[in-house]
C-alpha cells in the first residue's frame, strides 16, 4: 500500500495494489475508487483535498488501513508514536500521520 499527495493536483491517492485502473466510481463528493478489469479495488483518490472538511481517519479506520489492531493503534498513541487530534472523546488521524507510520 502506498499513499501519495500531489500538491499541484491537490489530490491524495491511496494505492492498495499495483495495476491499471479500468473504471472509476465516485463514492462520495470528490472521492473516487479505481477498479481493475477483474473489479478489484486498486486505489482511492480524494480530489481537492485541501478544501475537504475532514479527511481524517478514526482509530478503527486507521487500524484497517495499517492492517493493525485497534489496540496497537491505541498503544502507539500512548507511546507517542502517533499523535492524533482529539475530537470529543475520539481520536482522529490525518492521512499524513498515517503516511509517516507506513514509511
Amino acid at each position: 500500500m502506498k499513499i501519495s499527495f500531489d500538491k499541484k493536483a491537490d489530490a491524495l491517492a491511496i494505492v492498495f495494489k499495483e495495476g491499471r485502473v479500468s473504471r472509476d466510481d465516485e463514492i462520495a463528493k470528490n472521492v473516487f475508487a479505481g477498479f481493475d478489469r477483474s473489479n478489484e479495488l486498486v486505489e482511492i483518490q480524494i480530489l481537492d483535498i485541501s478544501k475537504t472538511d475532514a479527511p481524517w481517519f478514526t482509530v478503527e479506520a486507521a487500524a484497517r488501513y495499517l492492517n493493525k489492531s485497534e489496540r496497537t493503534i491505541l498503544r502507539w498513541i500512548e507511546s507517542g508514536k502517533l499523535k492524533p487530534k482529539k475530537v470529543g472523546r475520539e481520536y482522529r488521524f490525518s492521512p499524513t500521520d498515517l503516511e509517516k507510520i507506513v514509511s
